[in-house]
């Protein structure tokens, strides 16, 4: 009666499971990463739609656009206090480690060439905006407000400076609704348009707000699910 393996058929049984753990964990930690990404973007979206809330409560109207936050950012250049536009609105409610931090001494938003890219590896320019914070939780929020449609668009990167640093893993393009509400990039800010198709994420393109767009649609109609 054989009562224990053999050292070769404990050898086999190793090399086998080896060559298991070799093909799957790379697939097992690329799941892991997009819900690590899923689950700071859902958090971040969160904290913007509190805080848009929060300011149109605190001033009594239900148009964002018509709140010190609805317009070009207006900053004092001694001081640094803004009292205007997305740069208030950044700094009055949210908890922030960093302000104003695109090109500041310690920034949230890296200056090197080849920092940024799409999901297909191609470079793209540096997140561009009025205004900048990286938030306690780790989140760099940033953007800026266009007149010529009464719009502002935000780039958030959920993990600020840490990798990947990829449009649509963890850089995602966001517009303000003129109710308040958060739409995908190239909305418009139009309360009835969703902003870019889901099955534009991943476009190769050089603008890291263009790069990122229909990536935020991508991951709610999958329910909060990164499965691009």
């Amino acid at each position: 009666m054989k009562k224990g393996f053999t050292l070769s058929e404990v050898l086999i049984t190793l090399g086998i499971v080896g060559i298991v753990a070799v093909l799957s964990i790379p697939g097992v930690m690329k799941n892991y990463q997009n819900r690590l990404y899923t689950a700071q973007l859902e958090k971040t979206y969160a904290q913007i739609s509190d805080a848009l809330q929060s300011i149109m409560n605190d001033e009594q109207t239900d148009d964002f656009y018509e709140t010190t936050a609805g317009g070009a950012t207006v900053c004092n250049a001694t001081t640094g206090v803004c009292t205007q536009g997305l740069g208030y609105f950044l700094t009055k409610y949210f908890k922030n480690i960093k302000t104003n931090c695109r090109d500041s001494a310690e920034p949230c938003i890296s200056t090197k060439t080849g920092f940024y890219k799409t999901m297909s590896g191609t470079n793209i320019s540096r997140p561009t905006g009025q205004y900048f914070v990286q938030t306690v939780s780790g989140a760099t929020i940033g953007g800026s407000y266009n007149p010529n449609n009464n719009c502002t668009s935000l780039i958030v990167d959920v993990n600020g400076l840490s990798q990947p640093n990829i449009a649509g893993r963890d850089i995602f393009a966001i517009d303000i609704r003129k109710n308040g509400t958060l739409a995908d990039y190239a909305s418009g800010c139009q309360i009835n348009s969703a902003g870019s198709a889901a099955s534009n994420c991943g476009a190769n393109k050089t603008s890291a707000y263009e790069a990122a767009a229909g990536c935020l649609n991508n991951v709610i109609e999958s329910g909060w699910k990164m499965e691009y």
